[in-house]
């Protein structure tokens, strides 16, 4: 076996700046966080075809020396850190000297920068990691610096990329994210020349929510604040009220020392601390700055800088856990009344009857309710007398109707509590039907129907059918619906209108971060709730975030057949049951939901006989 020689690597810096610079949010963050470090009170975000052609960043932070521009786009070169014992002690938010080198390393690089005793600045421009101009120049104090073409000299990254969109769904999310965490910077992002966050400086927390998120997330949102005993340990920012939980983490920004961060260990803790106030599958909705000692955290785990290691998880875990549940506890659960009174403007439906003044009221109209008020009394008189008993053959002739009889367990010793189902074949935990029929190899047996699943493949295949021939059927609202969504959420929307419309759902954008809904499908039957609105626009966008609507349709499809179904848990009569057998006859795929689970299940009376040992 012949051994290969080691040999240096070709255009080594090229390869290695994937490692921190993978898509243009990642420059797009490294920047942000050295205007930080350089102490701006103003940063300027500019991008065009969502960072591709070009990511401009302003800042008026304390700038660069002349005489230290040049070494700044070196591979490992920091003014932050000068050893690994440096790490234990970190206060900046870059300090691997990475960043700049490689960015340069893959686009087309200009910077001016001035500090505040030197008369005039530098004008550097970097062309594939090499110095190709540089002059002095006269500018204000700070750092301007362009990054033009990313993977310009690496076509086979650059196919990689994804649509305008996706990518500028990402920047937006990172803009966002430290705009929460520095509420003293005065942030503003532009695309295209059109400005889509302006967040002026401000030390209310609420207030750049507000910017951010809109009125109904700052409205329903707490400002916290906790300084433990331990001068190394605090916490503050800002929590939702269950009222405002979210399907999935994206609107949640967790930050250990100013510094976004994803750590699965902090979420649980935070999860788990709104225990007993959120709904299965919803997640809370927070901003959290977690003051901790640097010695305990590792930073340096991930090549984004996004993941963090603690030297004591359980005892972070405990500590953050007992902070945010105490919060969550005196804020949503002790003071929840506060929430009940909230507009009701907002959440009454304008169809909702008017009450008719008492001149107009029939006297039949009386005389039905009074002989109403009549039935409901009897009826309860008839369920106090009914005990959970065995029937016995003198209380037979004394039994009320058979409706009331399958409410009731029989209860005997040493046997287990049994009573009848229900007339429509409907089990108590109104998810599963019983039902009799013949399979298709002429067997007689029990059918199971899962009410959800088969409800949700009916769905599907309407939504699929009605998209793919462009003939979903709408109905027109009286009065449009505004609604507001994110920035994010808002470059989605708009970047896939045509497609989405296909779904029934006519968006029309009236400026800002808002919409108006002038139609949706019929098959949503009656007008949905502004939040449950957002709550599709937030998920679709979440399931499209790094794919193209068409490699996401039947995903967001799927999600929307799922939330228009009937649930497990409601309440069906036998004409409904009846209409979902029918219409699942009907489809082309009967036998599984949207997601693959199985929506019927048989059992034949010759297995039951085996069962029973009827038959060997």
């Amino acid at each position: 076996m012949t051994v290969s020689k080691i040999k240096k690597i070709i255009d080594a810096a090229k390869i290695a700046a994937g490692e921190v610079v993978d898509r243009p949010v990642n420059v797009v963050k490294e920047l942000i966080e050295n205007s930080i470090d350089a102490k701006a009170s103003e940063i300027r975000v500019i991008v065009r075809r969502a960072g591709k052609s070009l990511i401009h960043v302003i800042d008026n932070g304390i700038g660069i020396p002349s005489e230290d521009v040049e070494i700044a786009f070196e591979r490992h070169t920091s003014s932050k850190i000068r050893s690994i014992n440096d790490l234990e002690n970190l206060s900046t938010l870059g300090f691997r000297g990475e960043a700049l080198a490689s960015i340069a390393a893959v686009s087309k690089v200009e910077i001016i920068s001035r500090v505040e005793d030197q008369e005039k600045g530098v004008h550097l421009y970097i062309e594939g990691g090499k110095i190709i101009n540089r002059k002095k120049i006269s500018c204000p104090v700070g750092t301007n610096i362009q990054v033009k073409n990313v993977f310009y000299n690496l076509p086979a990254r650059q196919k990689f990329l994804k649509t305008d969109a996706t990518e500028l769904g990402h920047i937006t999310d990172i803009v966002q994210r430290y705009s929460l965490a520095y509420p003293e910077v005065h942030f503003i992002y532009r695309h295209n020349e059109l400005d889509i966050l302006n967040c002026p400086a401000s030390n209310d927390l609420k207030t750049i929510v507000f910017h951010v998120y809109g009125k109904q997330i700052a409205k329903f949102s707490e400002l916290i604040d906790f300084e433990d005993h331990n001068p190394y340990f605090k916490v503050n920012g800002l929590l939702g009220h269950p009222e405002i939980s979210k399907k999935n983490r994206s609107y949640s920004s967790l930050f250990i020392n100013h510094r976004y961060v994803i750590s699965d260990l902090l979420s649980r803790a935070i999860q788990e601390s709104y225990k007993g106030t959120l709904m299965v599958g919803k997640y809370p909705f927070y901003i959290l700055n977690i003051n901790l000692d640097p010695s305990v955290i590792d930073f340096n785990v991930h090549p984004k800088k996004l993941h963090v290691r603690f030297e004591r998880e359980e005892f972070v875990y405990n500590k953050v856990y007992n902070v945010i549940r105490s919060f969550v506890e005196d804020l949503f659960i002790v003071k929840e009344s506060k929430y009940i009174s909230t507009e009701l403007h907002d959440f009454v439906s304008k169809e909702e009857k008017v009450l008719k003044p008492i001149e107009e009221i029939s006297k039949d109209e009386i005389k039905e309710e009074q002989l109403q008020k009549q039935f409901l009394k009897l009826e309860e008189s008839i369920q106090l007398s009914l005990e959970d008993q065995i029937i016995s053959e003198k209380s037979i002739e004394k039994l009320p109707p058979e409706a009331l009889l399958r409410e009731k367990y029989i209860i005997s010793k040493n046997f287990p509590k049994l009573r009848l189902i229900s007339h429509t074949g409907q089990l108590s935990n109104k998810i599963y039907i019983v039902l009799e029929g013949i399979n298709e190899n002429n067997e007689e047996g029990l059918f199971i129907l899962d009410q959800h699943a088969a409800s949700e493949r009916i769905n599907k295949e309407k939504f699929l059918k009605a998209f793919e021939t462009s003939k979903m059927s709408k109905q027109q609202l009286i009065s449009p619906l505004k609604i507001e969504i994110s920035p994010s959420e808002k470059y989605f929307l708009q970047d896939n209108l045509n497609e989405i419309k296909k779904l029934g759902f006519n968006f029309e954008y009236f400026g800002g971060n808002a919409f108006l809904l002038r139609d949706i499908p019929t098959i949503i039957e009656k007008i949905p709730k502004i939040e449950i609105i957002k709550e599709i626009i937030s998920d679709i966008t979440e399931i499209g975030k790094d794919r193209s609507f068409s490699e996401v349709k039947e995903d967001i499809i799927n999600y929307l057949s799922c939330h228009r179904s009937i649930r497990g848990g409601d309440d069906l009569s036998l004409k409904d049951i009846r209409n979902i057998l029918i219409e699942l006859g009907k489809c082309e795929n009967p036998f599984h939901c949207a997601h693959g689970r199985p929506t019927i299940r048989f059992f034949s009376y010759k297995e039951l006989d085996k069962l029973f040992k009827r038959k060997l």
